[in-house]
């Protein structure tokens, strides 16, 4: 079924619903009568990453809710260890498994349902089939006349954490802190350092993490520019690569792979617990608008991210000293809105210079690492 037709088929449904039990006002609701929260964020891994910090701060501010979280499938084993979370509920896609979801969200009978990100229509019909007249959601949903409260975006610039807190600002929660946040077991660590070992030898000079890869070819900095700061890299500082791809993008990791000078493991799909553990471990990340940047961020990896299609007050580094960043769509593309896949020639990356990032690694990243490696705290900033 099409997007088009199944939100026009769930928009007639909940119109029909809505009449017969409206959603009441927010300020109606209690929190110290609240005992479940059902949390949707049933989207990309960036997305669900941004959203760590409101969850935090519904956690810190109500301790006795408890928080269960549906989640994208793909993404779920990166949650398990979250402490603030009880319960992971795997989204089953557009399916007739829905069915069988929404069934079962009506049984646990839900005090609030907080839709963090999700597609509609999928994430309104979900929330709304768990019983709660209590949901809070973007004011942006064509279904959002089903909501108790409708957030709406404060700046067209506001970063992608901040809307999501504003969700749960709403409910007297807020995170002074914005670090996104991410839970390895002590397993994971250790294996992740076994192979680090095996790969790149017991105390590489330095390990950088790339990934040149991304949902779309439009958000791609050129493989070839990514060949030339990786030689670079291993020239200057003795750099072992370790080169973040999926199963589908693993051919032409390899072949990137066979441009690099110095050591190289290229992950290939591998479980994502897995590859964060190894991300821990490296010195440097450098990707573009990808889930693993979010993810080297929220592990506290300094991590440059080369953006092009999105701007970095959207979706780039937040409000932590270790991420910085390079853009240069304003400067070479008249377009006032990103073509995003459609876009024929993605100038605004091809325009970042590989001088550019090797001077930013230089000025930014290289006085850190020498006070970490001295036993310091690295210089602060943030580009």
């Amino acid at each position: 079924m099409g997007h088009k037709l199944l939100t026009w088929g769930v928009r007639n449904y909940l119109r029909r619903q809505v009449r017969k039990r409206p959603p009441l006002p927010l300020d109606g609701l209690d929190p110290k009568k609240v005992q479940r929260v059902l949390l949707i964020n049933s989207t990309a891994l960036g997305d669900l990453l941004f959203s760590t910090p409101a969850i935090r701060a519904l956690k810190e501010t109500y301790p006795h809710w408890r928080l269960d979280l549906l989640v994208n499938p793909s993404y779920a084993a990166l949650m398990q260890q979250n402490p603030h979370l009880e319960r992971l509920i795997p989204f089953p896609g557009r399916s007739w498994r829905l069915l069988g979801l929404m069934r079962e969200l009506k049984r646990e009978s839900y005090d609030l349902v907080i839709i963090l990100h999700g597609n509609d229509p999928e994430a309104t019909l979900l929330a709304w089939s768990a019983g709660s007249p209590y949901i809070i959601g973007s004011a942006y949903s064509p279904l959002s006349f089903a909501y108790a409260a409708k957030v709406e975006r404060k700046d067209p610039f506001q970063h992608a954490i901040e809307r999501r807190l504003d969700f749960v600002r709403l409910l007297g929660a807020d995170a002074p802190d914005k670090r996104m946040q991410l839970f390895l077991t002590p397993k994971e660590l250790i294996r992740a350092e076994v192979l680090a070992i095996r790969h790149f030898g017991e105390n590489p000079a330095v390990v950088a993490a790339f990934h040149p890869f991304g949902s779309g070819r439009y958000k791609w900095w050129p493989p070839e520019s990514y060949a030339a700061l990786g030689n670079h890299l291993h020239e200057t500082y003795g750099a072992a690569i370790l080169l973040i791809s999926g199963p589908g993008d693993r051919q032409e990791a390899e072949s990137l792979a066979g441009r690099l000078a110095g050591p190289v493991l290229v992950t290939g799909g591998r479980p994502l617990p897995e590859v964060a553990a190894f991300l821990k471990h490296c010195h440097l990340f450098v990707g573009n608008d990808s889930g693993p940047l979010h993810l080297a961020l929220a592990l506290g990896v300094p991590s440059l991210a080369l953006l092009g299609a999105d701007h970095p007050r959207r979706i780039g580094p937040h409000a932590v000293d270790w991420g910085t960043f390079l853009y240069r769509k304003e400067e070479v593309c008249p377009q006032e809105h990103c073509l995003n896949q459609k876009c024929p020639d993605n100038k605004c990356l091809q325009a970042i210079r590989v001088g550019e990032a090797a001077d930013l690694i230089r000025t930014w990243w290289q006085p850190r690492f020498k006070a970490e490696q001295s036993g310091g705290k690295g210089e602060k900033g943030k580009r």
